[in-house]
C-alpha cells in the first residue's frame, strides 16, 4: 500500500493492519472480473458491512459497531491492474480512515489463484480506540477471512451458502410436539 493512513489528530502508531489469504481454483482474470462486478462486494461483505456501490471506483460503507454506533466512509479504488491488484482508500471525512489491497498471484502447483487481502485502518479514538476495537472485535481478522471464504464460494459455486430462511432441526421437532 502506497501511503500510511493517518486520521486528523491521530498518530500513525495507532494504525491496525490485517492480512488474510486464500486459494481459489479459478484464474486470476476471472476472479478480478468477479470482484469488480458491482454486485459482488455488497454480497461478500454483507456479514459485517452495508455497502452501496456509487460508480466504477467509489462505494459507501456502513459498519455497525458497539453500543449501536455506526461507522461510515466512502472508499475509492486508487489502483487496479486486471488479474494483479485492486487497491482502495477511504476519502476525507471517514469515520474509520482506511486503505486496502487485494493481490492476485498464481497458486503453487497450478491450483488456481492465491488472493491476499490486506486492510490497514486507524480505529476511532487513537490508542484507546485500538484497545476498544480489539476487545469488541469491531474489525476482527475473522471478518476478512469470512469475506474471502464467501468470495471463494461465490467464485467456485456461483453462490454464497446461507442458512437464512432455513429452520433449525431442533425447532422442527418442537413444532411437531406442539401440534
Amino acid at each position: 500500500m502506497s501511503k500510511k493512513v493517518q486520521a486528523k489528530g491521530t498518530h500513525v502508531a495507532h494504525e491496525t493492519q490485517l492480512r488474510r489469504w486464500i486459494t481459489i481454483g479459478k484464474p486470476a482474470d476471472q476472479l478480478y472480473a468477479l470482484w469488480r462486478d458491482p454486485a459482488t462486494l455488497p454480497q461478500i461483505m454483507a456479514h459485517f458491512a452495508q455497502i452501496t456501490v456509487i460508480d466504477d471506483t467509489d462505494a459507501d460503507w456502513q459498519v455497525k459497531g458497539p453500543l449501536k454506533k455506526s461507522f461510515r466512509w466512502r472508499s475509492r479504488i486508487v489502483e487496479q491492474q486486471p488479474g494483479v491488484v485492486i487497491a482502495w482508500e477511504s476519502l476525507d471525512g471517514a469515520d474509520v480512515p482506511n486503505e486496502g489491497m487485494l493481490q492476485f498471484r498464481p497458486a503453487p502447483g497450478e491450483w488456481g489463484t492465491e488472493l491476499t487481502l490486506t486492510l490497514r485502518f486507524n480505529p476511532p479514538g487513537g490508542a484507546l480506540g485500538k484497545k476498544v476495537t480489539t476487545l469488541l472485535d469491531l474489525f476482527p481478522k475473522e471478518q476478512l477471512s469470512k469475506a474471502l471464504h464467501r468470495f471463494k464460494s461465490l467464485a467456485e459455486t456461483g453462490e454464497i451458502p446461507s442458512l437464512d430462511g432455513q429452520p433449525a432441526g431442533r425447532h422442527t421437532e418442537r413444532k411437531d410436539k406442539e401440534a
